[in-house]
Order: C-alpha cells, then sequence, then structure tokens
C-alpha cells in the first residue's frame, strides 16, 4: 500500500493531525494506532466491575481557542464543567493548593517558616539563576515552602534526581506570589483557590477523557486502522512494517510514538550519534490505580497533592467527583484513581502496589479503616512512559535527533514523540499533530 502521510498513533497528536488532513481532499493518509482503542495516554477504560478510569488526572483546559472549539463540538451535550477544588496534604493537613497561596492553614511553626522565606527571597533581590531544578525551588520559593512540599514532592513525582533536571520548562507553572499578598491572606485567612490555568476545567460525563477522544476520531473513523502496531521504519525507502506483517510505503511520516524508542528499536539501522541521543533522553514510568467503594463520600475534591514519602501515590482523584457515571452506582460509591511513578530514585513493584495504595489511603485519611471491606474495585494498570523527564541535557539530545528526522521528511509530535514536557498536555499535544499536518499540506 502506497500513501501519501502515514500517522503513527491515534492518541491525542495522531488524532489533531488526523483532524486537519480530513479537511484535505485528494491526499491518501491513514492512522495506525497499535491498541484497539484510540486516545492513547488520553484513553479511558471501564473495569470489570463497572467502574471508569482514566490513565492519570486528565482534565481539559486550554488557551488556545481553536482547541476548545474541537472539545465543545466533541463534548456536545456530554460536557460538564468543574471549578477546581484541590489540595496538599501536608503536616497532618490537607492545605488548599497551591500552598504558597494558602499558608494561613498550616500549623503556626510551618506558616511562619514558608513566610520567613518568602521574604527572604525578597530581601535577596536579583542574584544569578541556580543552574539545576533542585536549587531553583529554594531560590524562587524559598526553604519553607521547599522543604514542606515543594521538594519531596518533586523527588516524588519525578522519581529521578532532581538535581540533573533543568528549570527550563517551568514558566507559568508555579505561583510566586509576593509576600505582601501573603501577609495579607494571613490576616484575612480566606483560601484562594483561583490561581492557574486550570482553575476551572471541563470533563465528560460519561465515558472518562476517552471518549472526548473517541467523538474526535469519529469524524474520520475510516482513516484509522487499529491493532496495527508499527515495528520497523526505513527512513531510507520510507516504508513501515507492522506487527502484523503489513507494510506500507509513504511520501511523509507523522510519529507520535516515543522518541527514544522510535530511535532505538523502530528506525532501520540509525547512525551510531544518533542512537546515542535517544540514550540522553529519560522517562519515569508508574502505576494507576483505581480503587472503588460501597460508600458515597460527599464533598466537591477534585485532587490531591502527597509529597509524604510514606505513602505510594504522588497524587489522588477524587475521580467519582468528576463525572456521577464515573461509578456503577451513581450516589452510593465513591471513586479514587491514584498515580504512582516510578524510576531512578524509587522502584515501585506490580505486585504489591495495590495494596500499598489501599494502606495509604487509609493513612491519609481519605478511606476509613473500615472501607477496607466496601471495595467494589480494585484496579490497576502499569504505565511505561509517564513523563517525559527535562533533564539539563535534554535539548543537547533533541538536536541531532530532530535534524535527522527533518532530512528524512518525518514529523515527531506529541508528549513522547516530542518529549517537551513542558508542551505535554493534551492541547499541546493535539495541536502539534494539527500543526506537523497543516505543514505537510
Amino acid at each position: 500500500m502506497k500513501l501519501d502521510i502515514v500517522v503513527l498513533g491515534a492518541g491525542p497528536a495522531g488524532l489533531g493531525a488526523g483532524y486537519r488532513l480530513a479537511e484535505q481532499t485528494g491526499a491518501k493518509w491513514l492512522i495506525f494506532e497499535a491498541e484497539g482503542r484510540v486516545g492513547g495516554l488520553s484513553s479511558s477504560r471501564i473495569d470489570a466491575k463497572g467502574f471508569t478510569w482514566d490513565i492519570g488526572g486528565h482534565v481539559i483546559f486550554s488557551q488556545n481557542a481553536f482547541f476548545n472549539n474541537v472539545v465543545e463540538r466533541a463534548l456536545g451535550p456530554d460536557a460538564l464543567t468543574h471549578t477546581r477544588e484541590s489540595y496538599i496534604r501536608t503536616a497532618g493537613r490537607f492545605i488548599p493548593f497551591p500552598l504558597q497561596n494558602n499558608i494561613h492553614r498550616l500549623p503556626p511553626r510551618a506558616m511562619r517558616e514558608c513566610f520567613e522565606g518568602l521574604i527572604a527571597i525578597e530581601q535577596r533581590g536579583k542574584s544569578p539563576q541556580p543552574a539545576h531544578f533542585g536549587d531553583w525551588i529554594p531560590w524562587r520559593l524559598g526553604d519553607g515552602i521547599s522543604r514542606h512540599f515543594m521538594l519531596p514532592y518533586n523527588n516524588k513525582l519525578w522519581a529521578y534526581p532532581i538535581e540533573k533536571m533543568g528549570h527550563y520548562w517551568i514558566n507559568d507553572r508555579i505561583s510566586v506570589p509576593k509576600s505582601s499578598e501573603i501577609e495579607k491572606s494571613l490576616k484575612i485567612k480566606v483560601d484562594n483557590h483561583s490561581w492557574g490555568p486550570n482553575a476551572t476545567f471541563r470533563f465528560s460525563r460519561n465515558g472518562g477523557t476517552g471518549s472526548l477522544f473517541a467523538n474526535i476520531a469519529s469524524r474520520f473513523s475510516p482513516h484509522i486502522a487499529l491493532h496495527h502496531k508499527a515495528v520497523r521504519v526505513d527512513a531510507k525507502r520510507k516504508t513501515v512494517t507492522f506487527k502484523n506483517g503489513k507494510k506500507v510505503s509513504y511520501g511523509s511520516l507523522i510519529t507520535t510514538a516515543p522518541l527514544d524508542h522510535f530511535v532505538k528499536k523502530m528506525i532501520a539501522a540509525p547512525e551510531p550519534d544518533i542512537l546515542h541521543a535517544a540514550s540522553g533522553l529519560k522517562h519515569n514510568s508508574g502505576f494507576v490505580v483505581g480503587i472503588g467503594i460501597n460508600r458515597f463520600i460527599k464533598n466537591s475534591r477534585c485532587w490531591i497533592y502527597f509529597p509524604d514519602p510514606a505513602v505510594p501515590f504522588y497524587r489522588v482523584t477524587y475521580f467519582s467527583n468528576y463525572s456521577p457515571l464515573n461509578v456503577p452506582r451513581p450516589g452510593a460509591q465513591t471513586s479514587f484513581m491514584c498515580e504512582i511513578s516510578s524510576g531512578v530514585t524509587q522502584k515501585r513493584n506490580a505486585s504489591t502496589i495495590v495494596k500499598e495504595t489501599v494502606v495509604g489511603l487509609v493513612k491519609s485519611g481519605l478511606m476509613r479503616p473500615d472501607d477496607r471491606r466496601r471495595i467494589a474495585s480494585a484496579w490497576m494498570m502499569k504505565v511505561p512512559y509517564l513523563y517525559p523527564i527535562p533533564t539539563l541535557t535534554r535539548d543537547a539530545s533533541l538536536a541531532p535527533i530532530e535534524m535527522f528526522l527533518r532530512q528524512h521528511n518525518i514529523s515527531s509530535v506529541g508528549r513522547f514523540g516530542g518529549w517537551r514536557y513542558e508542551a505535554g498536555n493534551m492541547d499541546h499535544s493535539f495541536m502539534a499533530g494539527h500543526e506537523a499536518a497543516s505543514a505537510l499540506m
């Protein structure tokens, strides 16, 4: 089979490419997806007990008007709007996120340490930025906030030495309030939940995040070939071979496969310098554990961050609060979606992670001890690629790979195709695919 354009992967990036290609008449193109469903890491699952789960804490928000329009059309009457209510579990309390805007909720000593740390930053004035992320955190947020949340949380989230990570990716992802604003909040003691671009977000009433991308894909489903796992790409001959034996040729290729895997395992006879560059790309892995219980917990919480190393998860989402249809018996059940990272600095065992998660939910106060006997579902999924890590050497590794791809008319896009954490949200990935297709057209 000869095609003008081949797209590998039907996750957000691949579907973004498909959305654009569907507007073009005359070109021969197909999206090939290894799994039996679209959505990639943004797909959803319904377990054997009828509970719906996402692969991580996805929420739908964007500052991109085009993507928002696509979302509204795809969700239609199923669209739900939520006001974010997220917390940090630290010092034995649930502190509204972000911590630095709500330190009035901390115990007196911790509150004083955080406030004094912010004042010290302002008094320091301008100074050279630190070389790595581990030093950037106290340099930018002070010793108190770093010790009580940011350092232990980031060590846990990345499962990778943060001293080997850059801080170029942060941009506006972290709130840095002035000490005068904090002093005012300490006096009036009013919670501030409103910071950040995801202060409000959309979600689907039925089918989890995956239903959004399934609806998007329905516009051009004849151009999607499921159960086609690409195993070899001959960049010189412009051919793709699949595990099922099928082979296609292409004029241009858009791939959303993890970039390190694409170079080391899929490209035919890659040059040594390209292989060496791919070995410099680092990522963590992890697990998503879903625990559903036969008890309705009435609150409006969205998710909670956990810096405490004594519990395995770094984030827990009240997934039943996102949509009542995420549980089989709405109003009678609660579901917790728990995210656990595993990597260089912390290893997690698939055989024990569900049990450890239940223990952690009880220990942190999200479940009561007697909820153990109310567990209706315990679901687990291993996620080999969780986050691309923004290491100090990432861009140096990407440069020769990207040059090689351009020379062979290959576009690599998406969370792991582009390997840029700062541009790895669902909207970023969708638009990267859309733009890659536009460039080819």
